[in-house]
């Protein structure tokens, strides 16, 4: 099956945390903007970071993400398919959908929000989709200000965890102090990969917490 994937009417903005929520994962007063530039910079990494590691669809014009965003989609179907994987989640609302052509109703199909999967009916049964293409215009994702606790909360300890390493030497492995007459210091480092650490752009605790929002691949 072959598909495109069209963003239409992209977010005016793909980043997950306000700069309020940066300045208090900063430690930050909420009126304080002098870090502003910085933050703005690590939200939109800590974003972008994010939207790879969960897999979400680009179109390659726009960047990928979980706010809401109008979705053009086309499946060229070679055989008939008991069901249609959208190419972004958290679904809204759908408002085109055609077969070969022919319009389909509200009424002849079955759509699962969360997951981004459309099912054919037929007299209020399941069916299958027929082979041609099947093109859908939808809307995915969530509205800026209704974004899921659990995303805003991994997206937010994700920012403290950056800003923390930020301050610190990820290599530093141990530090000695001396003090008696003149001060020594000895700095141990790790050599190779630092235990611990992830080979992907997120911890794996963080990975586990975003599994809700990751997009199934289908081979």
């Amino acid at each position: 099956m072959r598909q495109s994937f069209t963003v239409t009417t992209p977010a005016s903005s793909t980043m997950l945390l306000s700069i309020a929520q940066l300045r208090a994962a900063a430690g930050l007063d909420s009126a304080d903007a002098s870090r502003d530039p910085e933050l703005t910079e690590l939200g939109k990494r800590i974003s972008a970071d994010i939207m790879t590691s969960c897999q979400i669809a680009s179109d390659g014009l726009h960047l990928p993400t979980l706010l809401a965003e109008t979705i053009e989609e086309v499946h060229w179907l070679r055989h008939r398919e008991d069901m249609i994987l959208l190419g972004r989640r958290f679904v809204s609302s759908v408002s085109a959908l055609s077969e070969s052509g022919t319009t389909v109703v509200a009424a002849d199909y079955s759509l699962d929000r969360e997951a981004g999967i459309l099912e054919r009916l037929r007299d209020e049964a399941p069916s299958l989709w027929c082979r041609g293409p099947v093109s859908i215009t939808y809307i995915a994702g969530f509205d800026v200000d209704k974004l899921p606790a659990d995303l805003i909360g991994a997206a937010t300890d994700l920012a403290r965890l950056r800003l923390s390493a930020d301050e610190v030497d990820p290599l530093e492995k141990a530090t000695t102090i001396t003090i008696p007459d003149v001060e020594t210091r000895r700095v141990e480092r790790w050599v190779g990969a630092v235990p611990g650490s992830s080979s992907g752009p997120l911890p794996a605790d963080i990975m586990a917490r975003l599994t809700r929002f990751m997009t199934t691949v289908v081979a």
